[in-house]
């Protein structure tokens, strides 16, 4: 008995240490198998994959079962030489196999890379425990998941816009990309005019939970128009559309006055499939307190002045969004997709100020004149988009042809009114009240044919041609009220009807290819201009000019490990003016403060020279970048005061620009419940202008940081905040800002009803902004109180079923070449 029990023993430790050495790949065998297991598509490493290892003459029993590292690595030992069969087993992977062969003049084999594909197989109700990683790192550029960041099914798209790296969102909502607000902002690939006007408004009304990624294009390729100098930050909606049909209903509400709802819904029948996307918001904000001081310094030609201006002002209008998107599949080789983006705006902005006027004589201030000002100005803003796409493909991988046609149709019409009570002794006041109206658009027809192929192995050329009409025009009326004629008097100058028409056309080339861990992305792009000017009242204004410009662009990439890599790249950018620059209308709401556009103005040339290193695991994420960028014609806004003590701004080619950055994002999950992160970076500035002598540098910075936590029962808490230091401009500087939030969300019957409850700005009701603009003849501040506090509540449904996925054109038009309320390339500093 006793030696029964013992022998016993002896195989059960036996037992246990050959299945302790098969989990841990580590023997005492002569033979060793090695190798990393990484994702077909993405190359991105396959963490805790389970493996088998059999002799391939009885495949069916496994001599050694073990698992990958975090990094998708493994190391097995086998006791024998001979023929052997590999097997990988993922959740969400297909089952792979590897066959290979050991002997003794070759003991030792690394099998190198060994690739699984995705299954998209629909799976059972599964608890998933660890968290996909939410940054992707490509040759040119940077993907951050929203659809696997949690936040993104209650938060909206600028919100979420924060935590992309290299992407920051100040206060103001206004957003810079390495901190710049020279960028362009795409939807699917596509420049959308959705986004012309107001980004960050359209963004903030857009749900995350209808974005799948948000790329951070830093290196333009030669198929990109040559516009954007920051970069280009594309958003790719979800293409959830499936066999069968998904939707969602959402509202929302903000204590600040904005309120909406919104519906999407997604469908696929056979060979057709249609996406929608619709959404209305309403924005009344409170009354916020704002006051202005300048002094004005003695000349030639005026003596000194003081002009205070103190009062309130409040914004309030409706503006709505939508798509629809079909896409068709004639046959196995060719694609129809056709879709149509709407955006519209009204927004009505009120002031009631209150302005006195003083001369300053022996330092002492004599008032010179004075009264309250009642302005009402309204303007109407947007976008029609209509894009046909066919794609055809050949029985080779990855070949494409793709013919585009866009339109789009953009208004910017303004109408403002404007009088003056309790007036003393000012000198213009027979000339209110004061009705002007404006009437300008932007309409664009774009033709485009795309080539792609592979060449050689893990190498793809690019060809393309692409032609644009653009035609902007803008119609004038000012009107007077005479009181001695109880009438309107319309008044016409030069530059009442204006017309500015630009044909581009353009060829490019680029190529890309890898070596192993080395890859190379390079092209070339060839861009002419011909654009003509004319003035319907003032035929001897007009005028006609073209030019052409050769782009080149090229990117190095080192994969330094499966989770690190580096990347160098130099790329030249051209800014072209678009009708918010242009349109000579003057805005003179204000008659002390008038602004307008600039007809003369010239496109503008960048360089960029940057580098990036990323390291990216299951745990921690981190992204560094460098860059620097000058020109030496760059359209900057400058102000001066004119002999009537009347402020002007307006637009010139007269600055030089020397800019280099430091941008750094990382992320933390120590545990699975909880997720820490930071974005943020500063930049040092030296601006300069020959033509004026005016000249300024400094550093700026931004942070913005949260915490994720994720908690049983499908329940999170986010807490966010940020920082932004004074930002510098040619003629002054902006004040620091900052702002904090909490947001609780909870999900209920299955995810499918999501609820959250959020406060932006807690600690404080009111967060005051103030700037600087001056030179050498006067100096002006500028205050502004606005309401900071503020309570959301948003809630969302989502109904249907999915079983396939809609296809849909791969490339299309992209017009990203123009400045001027274009996405984040309009933002101004």
């Amino acid at each position: 008995m006793k030696k029964n029990l013992l022998i016993l023993m002896v195989c059960l430790l036996a037992c246990l240490g050959r299945s302790g050495w098969a989990q841990t790949g580590v023997s005492n065998g002569d033979f060793v198998v090695k190798g990393q297991v990484v994702d077909s598509l993405t190359l991105e490493t396959v963490p805790y994959a389970t493996l088998s290892i059999a002799s391939a003459s009885n495949p069916q029993k496994p001599l050694q079962l073990l698992a990958c590292d975090i990094d998708g690595n493994f190391e097995a030992s086998l006791k024998s030489a001979g023929k052997y069969i590999l097997s990988m087993q993922s959740i969400g992977k297909h089952p792979a196999k590897k066959a290979f062969t050991l002997t003794r003049r070759k003991p030792v084999l690394d099998l190198g890379h060994l690739y699984m594909t995705d299954d998209t197989q629909q799976l059972g109700e599964v608890t998933v425990t660890a968290q996909k990683p939410l940054v992707k790192v490509e040759i040119d550029k940077l993907t951050y998941s929203l659809q696997d960041d949690p936040e993104s099914q209650t938060n909206n798209t600028l919100d979420m816009l924060r935590k992309v790296p290299m992407i920051t969102v100040d206060g103001n909502d206004e957003i810079q990309l390495k901190g710049s607000t020279d960028f362009k902002i795409y939807v699917n690939g596509k420049p959308s005019n959705m986004l012309n006007n107001n980004p960050s408004d359209v963004l903030k009304s857009m749900p995350a939970s209808s974005i799948k990624d948000i790329e951070v294009i830093t290196d333009p390729g030669a198929k990109y128009d040559a516009e954007g100098v920051g970069g280009i930050i594309n958003i790719i909606t979800t293409k959830n559309a499936f066999e069968g049909y998904t939707g969602t209903v959402r509202a929302n509400a903000s204590t600040l006055g904005r309120f909406g709802g919104g519906a999407y819904v997604s469908a696929k029948f056979g060979k057709f499939g249609i996406t929608a996307n619709y959404n209305y918001n309403y924005d009344n904000s409170p009354w916020s307190e704002s006051s202005s001081i300048r002094e004005d310094y003695a000349t030639n030609s005026r003596n000194a002045g003081f002009l205070n201006q103190s009062g309130r002002s409040k914004r309030q209008g409706p503006f709505q969004f939508g798509y629809l998107e079909g896409s068709y599949e004639i046959d196995s080789l060719n694609l129809l997709t056709v879709g149509a983006n709407l955006f519209r705006g009204k927004a009505t902005n009120k002031t009631e100020y209150g302005v006195e006027m003083f001369d300053v004589i022996g330092g002492e201030r004599i008032p010179s004149y004075s009264y309250d000002r009642h302005s009402r100005s309204t303007s109407i803003f947007g976008s029609t988009d209509v894009n046909v796409d066919f794609q055809h493909s050949t029985h080779k991988k990855d070949e494409l042809l793709t013919f585009s046609y866009r339109f789009s149709q953009s208004p910017n019409d303004n109408e403002s009114y404007t009088e003056l009570l309790n007036v003393e002794d000012y000198y213009l006041a027979d000339d209110y009240p004061q009705w002007n109206i404006n009437d300008a658009a932007t309409t664009e027809h774009t033709l485009q044919v795309d080539y792609t192929t592979p060449t050689w192995e893990n190498q793809t050329l690019e060809l393309g041609a692409k032609y644009i009409f653009r035609g902007s025009d803008s119609e004038t009326q000012q009107q007077y009220y005479r009181d001695s004629l109880q009438n309107w008097e319309t008044i016409y100058d030069a530059n009442s009807d204006f017309r500015h028409n630009q044909h581009i056309y353009s060829l490019y080339a680029g190529y890309s290819m890898k070596f192993g861990k080395l890859g190379i992305k390079a092209g070339v792009r060839g861009e002419g201009t011909a654009l003509s000017v004319k003035y319907a009242l003032a035929p001897e204004m007009n005028f006609n000019t073209s030019y052409f410009n050769i782009v080149p662009n090229g990117t190095l990439s080192y994969q330094i490990t499966q989770s690190q890599q580096v990347r160098l790249g130099y790329n030249m950018r051209i800014r072209r003016p678009g009708i918010r620059f242009l349109n000579p209308y003057v805005d003179d709401t204000d008659p002390l403060n008038i602004s307008y556009g600039n007809p003369n103005l010239d496109s503008e040339k960048s360089h960029n020279i940057h580098f990036n290193y990323s390291l990216f695991n299951q745990k921690f994420n981190m992204n560094l970048s460098a860059n620097y960028r000058f020109n030496n014609n760059s359209i900057e806004q400058y102000t001066w005061v004119n002999d009537q003590g009347v402020s002007e701004t307006t637009y010139g080619n007269i600055g030089r620009t020397h800019s280099a950055g430091l941008f750094l994002y990382a992320s933390y999950t120590p545990v699975q419940l909880l997720r820490i992160f930071m974005n943020g970076g500063m930049n040092y500035e030296d601006l300069s202008s020959e033509q004026t002598g005016m000249e300024n540098s400094g550093v700026s910075g931004r942070i913005f940081a949260g915490m994720q936590f994720t908690f049983p029962k499908d329940f999170r808490v986010d807490l966010n905040g940020g920082y932004f230091s004074p930002r510098i401009s040619l003629q002054g500087r902006r004040s620091a800002m900052y702002f904090t939030s909490i947001s609780l969300n909870k999900s209920f019957f299955k995810k499918k009803l999501t609820v959250s409850l959020s406060c932006n700005n807690p600690f404080w009701k009111y967060i005051e902004m103030n700037s600087t603009t001056e030179d050498e003849t006067f100096r002006m501040e500028s205050f502004n109180n606005m309401r900071a506090r503020d309570f959301r509540i948003s809630v969302s449904y989502r109904f249907g079923s999915l079983k396939e996925a809609i296809k849909k054109v791969r490339r299309g038009i992209q017009n990203d070449d123009m400045m001027g309320g274009e996405g984040g390339g309009g933002q101004q500093i």
